[in-house]
This record gives C-alpha cells, structure tokens and sequence, in this order.
C-alpha cells in the first residue's frame, strides 16, 4: 500500500485507525492514528509533526524500521500462503473433506 511504501521511506505517516493500517502503525510509536471520518483529528495530528520536527523524524525512522522487519517479501508472500491455506481449509470443512 502507499503507506507502507511511505513508511519503508521513512516518511512518518498519520493514518486512520481501519483495517491494516493498525497492523503496521503502532500509534504514537511507529506513526500517529486517528478515528475514521474525524477530519479534525487527522489535521491536529498533522500539525501535531509539524510542530514537533524531530518526533516527525523519530516516528519516521520507527516506521521505517518496523517495515524492513514485518513487511518484506518473503513475510508477505508468507502471510498471503496462510490466509490461503486457511481459506482452503476452511473451504474442505464446509465440503465435508471432499476435493471441490
């Protein structure tokens, strides 16, 4: 995703607290979230980094680093095989076992 992306730059990222985004920002740690559909909340925390330079940058790094650690290919294409072999799974089960 793009905010992956930016967070592999080092870009710190504020983002919405929906989906996987709380799976890759750890609020306050590794970037800055905010409720969905509360625009106030997103331009606070923007100005939020702006204000606070080296925070910007701490969160940035943190980011960074938590992408070369959990978000490389080899983990990704790990986690999709997973939720594949899940969802066959899950598929076999309502088969009854039988090969669909």
């Amino acid at each position: 995703t793009a905010m992956l992306e930016a967070m592999s730059y080092g870009v710190p990222v504020v983002a919405t607290s929906v989906g996987g985004t709380c799976e890759a920002v750890n609020d306050g740690i590794t970037g800055l979230l905010v409720p969905p559909f509360e625009a106030a909340a997103l331009a606070s925390r923007i100005v939020e980094l702006l204000n606070a330079p080296q925070r910007a940058r701490d969160l940035g790094c943190a980011g960074q680093q938590t992408v070369k650690e959990r978000f490389t290919k080899a983990h990704m294409i790990d986690r999709y095989a997973g939720f594949y072999e899940k969802a066959l799974e899950q598929r076999r089960g309502l088969s009854g076992g039988r090969e669909m």
